[in-house]
């Protein structure tokens, strides 16, 4: 069974941009499959400082996840929430 996923954009600087590129192909590997394992190289050494702990306890974090899902169905809102936030 595949694994759900989630697109994630990222803006970079250009320099950075540039030197992603320049390491991956060094590598033999796409971009994207460097940022993910940096990303998940970076997340295993924060949850190894017991970065995991949230302020607010996971029981706050699955309301206002299921309160998500009651609000928007699953589905995804068009546009950047940021945007939503300045227009309101």
């Amino acid at each position: 069974m595949a694994t759900a996923k989630k697109r994630l954009a990222l803006d970079l600087d250009l320099p950075i941009q540039r030197r992603l590129k320049v390491i991956a192909a060094l590598k033999g590997v796409s971009m994207r499959r460097y940022c993910q394992a940096a990303i998940d190289k970076e997340l295993a050494r924060d949850e190894a400082q017991g970065l995991t702990d949230l302020p607010f306890g996971h029981e706050a974090l699955n309301r206002l996840a299921d309160l998500q899902r009651e609000v928007f169905g699953g589905e995804m809102l068009s546009g950047d929430s940021a945007n939503f936030i300045r227009e309101s």
